[in-house]
């Protein structure tokens, strides 16, 4: 657990809070079941179970609950089977790639609801006015705002690997960008990421970046969105670290 959280118990629920937050979501979080406000707004990415939550107090968060994908989600949707529960280790994960430099969004709390088969959610500080690097393309105007874009999450996901994070789900709705021009593109959902010593290696790399761009190719199958220009601006800001010139 790290420094700044504390594992709380109530029955069947645990949560892991940060501690300053205890008095203010503690009661919330460790409730037998996770009731979210009236005034919930749900999100359109992911999985469907995403919600943006404003809590007593005006803090403003986001409510992810886990959700399974592929062919399991048919017989299960909610709910595993594990000693060491995902929330919990997104947590740590984030809060290790955030103290390592990586643009991610601040981990308030993780519930775990059960034992060794649980149900689980985390909640994680709002980016506010974000959307996602998918929607932000789609609504840019031409290829030289798109290629911007493109360069800003080359110089994110370069961050990311340059920490050593292997991201288990990297793609277009996972990357966030900001209103302004000189916000950092943000990197959510660390479920199932993994931390290494050092920064990663080549193949590490390439898988990563393969999952990114199988993500663009299925977002995007007709090409519509920048083509060869946008991956260049891509490829050069992550391989320099800097901002890439678009038409080069």
């Amino acid at each position: 657990m790290p420094d700044a959280y504390t594992l709380e118990r109530a029955g069947a629920v645990r949560a892991a809070i940060r501690r300053d937050l205890v008095p203010r979501i503690g009661p919330w979080l460790l409730a037998p079941a996770l009731e979210l406000p009236l005034v919930a707004e749900r999100l359109g990415s992911g999985r469907g179970g995403a919600w943006r939550v404003e809590l007593p107090g005006g803090l403003r968060v986001v409510v992810r609950f886990y959700r399974r994908g592929g062919l399991v989600a048919c017989v299960v949707r909610d709910t595993y089977v594990g000693p060491r529960p995902r929330p919990l280790h997104e947590l740590a994960v984030t809060v290790e790639a955030r103290r390592r430099g990586v643009p991610a969004p601040e981990v308030l709390g993780a519930r775990v609801e059960g034992g060794l088969v649980y149900r689980g959610a985390l909640v994680t500080a709002e980016v506010p006015h974000a959307r996602t690097l998918f929607a932000a393309l789609r609504e840019a105007a031409g290829d030289g705002p798109r290629c911007a874009l493109a360069a800003r999450a080359g110089l994110a996901v370069a961050r990311l690997h340059d920490a050593g994070v292997y991201h288990a789900d990297l793609n277009l709705t996972n990357l966030l960008v900001g209103p302004a021009a000189g916000d950092d593109i943000v990197v959510v959902d660390f479920d199932r990421a993994r931390v290494r010593e050092g920064p990663l290696g080549r193949r590490a790399r390439r898988q990563n970046l393969a999952r990114l761009e199988r993500s663009l190719a299925k977002l995007d199958p007709e090409g519509t969105l920048g083509g060869p220009a946008l991956r260049r601006a891509f490829a050069a800001a992550y391989g320099a670290g800097a901002e890439a010139a678009c038409g080069s």
